[in-house]
């Protein structure tokens, strides 16, 4: 019983959006007030961020660990972590509108804020989370072709453009080491090992020939 809730995807999808729930309650109550949509920027923002990483982290968690039933659990959900990571990301727009009150018909602030880097960077790795979600289902794989892992491979670049897009609006880069360095060790890691197999095989290769 308890197996076939965790494996149930709906029950998955609830989980990965009681955070939403939370944040649209806090704001909806608020009236849409522009203090609370401030409050709710970096909490958006971080749980966009968290998903994108633990997305990333399931490849090389694979190559360390192989495949593991916990590593293969989360392999199957992949797809929609990523998807889940670009919906807070387009939360995190939505709030940080509200508070430049851009519903409200004032445009200037929104539109001097795009022309910062430290603004741009976050609407360029949106729109790549965006159209990595829009194409993260079999349809588009399959019309996509090749180009459909270049496109998913854009992850890195918006994970880049999001690392800068938080130390330069934060002021401070410790949030955003604490966030990606494991990530980061996890590639490290990933990169030796496959390394060493191709050490081993070339060397393999080698006694054959």
């Amino acid at each position: 019983m308890m197996r076939a809730i965790v494996n149930n995807i709906y029950v998955f999808w609830l989980i990965l959006s009681v955070p939403a729930i939370f944040q649209m309650g806090k704001l909806v109550n608020s009236g849409f007030d522009a203090s609370v949509a401030f409050s709710l920027e970096h909490g958006t923002g971080e749980m966009s961020v968290r998903l994108m990483l633990l997305a990333m982290a399931i490849s090389p968690l694979k190559a360390i660990f192989g495949a593991k039933s916990w590593v293969m659990w989360l392999l199957a959900r992949r797809r929609y972590i990523g998807v889940a990571a670009a919906g807070y990301g387009l939360l995190h727009l939505y709030v940080y509108c509200i508070d430049l009150e851009l519903f409200n018909g004032v445009w200037r602030y929104v539109l001097e804020d795009a022309a910062q880097f430290s603004i741009w960077t976050g609407y360029l790795a949106l729109i790549i989370f965006v159209a990595m979600a829009v194409t993260s289902n079999n349809a588009a794989q399959r019309l996509l072709k090749r180009n459909w892992k270049r496109l998913q491979q854009g992850v890195y670049a918006a994970a880049l453009l999001i690392a800068v897009h938080w130390v330069y609006v934060d002021g401070e880069w410790i949030g955003a080491i604490i966030h990606f360095a494991p990530l980061l060790l996890l590639q490290i890691i990933r990169i030796s090992i496959e390394w060493e197999k191709s050490r081993f095989n070339a060397g393999s290769s080698a006694v054959t020939d």
